[in-house]
């Protein structure tokens, strides 16, 4: 129930139950009861008053209490903080993201996202709410883009804490960074499948608490502000209508993606993420011809993750993937 909701509701609580004349002999005797339950409280029923804090705290909606300093004025008292607020017109959760939208939905969305950016949307090839859309060019300004949001605003504090660490290395801080990205509240999706190339990306695979989405994020050091610094494919996808990947020359050739780690250097970087029709599958090696280096990948349930520099600074050529099962034993050799 969001603050409209509630201010509704006591409206309708005022109009139908007003409240009476006061009488002041009441109110003094009620304070005089109330302070004797307080004193018995206080002498032997402090366990009963933490139970019943805590069990309304539980009953709050996502919020966390910040740092003593944020309370009132000459006090120790935290202040609850909300780490997401409503899109107006955009589902909540994971209901808001993944689903087909009109061009007109895309450059409203993108509005709402980024309001300071003031040119039309290119014509989308894929418009759904989480992809990854350009802004038309425009002479003189860069190229823009925006992640279509889904209805979930992160807090400003949401984003400070995710600038401060753009590549964490817990499941809850990666989750709340790719919630900050997709404007998605992701915090209690399941992560399956990671892989972590230090000081340029992690890749992962999360799903969603009903099991009905999954994503596919993209965490560098240097965050744009939207989904995909590294490049197309990060976004939300509907596990009923996903195409799962065949194991086979095909996937080894356009699902895992080799390029220059850097402008200035030339070691290969190796990148994707997505889901295998192979339930058999534990297991990914990858192993670039021409060069000395192999790098493993875990797969759960078909979901795998990449995101691996080759050090070898040598030309390496075309790449051979082994998948194996959980007990070691090899199920198929590809090549890229």
């Amino acid at each position: 129930m969001d603050t409209q909701d509630v201010g509704a509701e006591l409206r309708r609580l005022a109009k139908n139950d007003p409240l009476g004349p006061i009488d002041g002999t009441a109110l003094l005797h009620r304070g005089r009861a109330a302070r004797r339950r307080r004193r018995m409280l206080s002498a032997g029923g402090g366990v009963v008053a933490v139970a019943a804090v805590a069990t309304a705290a539980s009953l709050l909606p996502k919020v966390v209490a910040t740092d003593p300093e944020a309370g009132v004025a000459g006090t120790n008292t935290p202040v609850a903080r909300v780490d997401f607020t409503a899109v107006p017109g955009v589902p909540r959760g994971e209901a808001g993201v993944g689903a087909k939208l009109t061009e007109a939905e895309v450059a409203r969305r993108c509005a709402l996202r980024y309001p300071q950016i003031k040119r039309p949307i290119r014509t989308p090839s894929f418009a759904y709410s989480s992809a990854t859309v350009f802004y038309q060019p425009q002479k003189g300004s860069p190229d823009a883009k925006c992640t279509i949001p889904g209805g979930d605003k992160p807090s400003a504090e949401l984003v400070a804490a995710a600038g401060r660490d753009p590549m964490p290395t817990t499941d809850a801080g990666r989750l709340r960074n790719c919630s900050v990205l997709f404007w998605t509240d992701m915090t209690r999706w399941r992560i399956v499948a990671s892989d972590t190339a230090p000081a340029r990306a992690t890749n992962l695979v999360a799903v969603s608490p009903s099991g009905a989405k999954f994503v596919d994020c993209t965490l560098v050091p240097r965050p744009d502000g939207t989904a995909t610094p590294d490049g197309s494919g990060p976004m939300v996808f509907a596990s009923a209508v996903y195409a799962r990947e065949a194991f086979d020359d095909k996937f080894a050739q356009f699902s895992v993606l080799g390029g220059q780690a850097c402008s200035e250097c030339k070691s290969t970087y190796f990148s994707g993420f997505g889901r295998l029709s192979s339930a058999a599958i534990a297991r990914i090696r990858v192993a670039p011809a021409g060069s000395g280096n192999v790098h493993d990948i875990a797969v759960r349930d078909g979901y795998y993750a990449l995101s691996w520099i080759d050090p070898d600074l040598r030309e390496v050529g075309p790449v051979t993937l082994t998948a194996y099962d959980k007990t070691g034993n090899v199920l198929k050799v590809i090549h890229g």
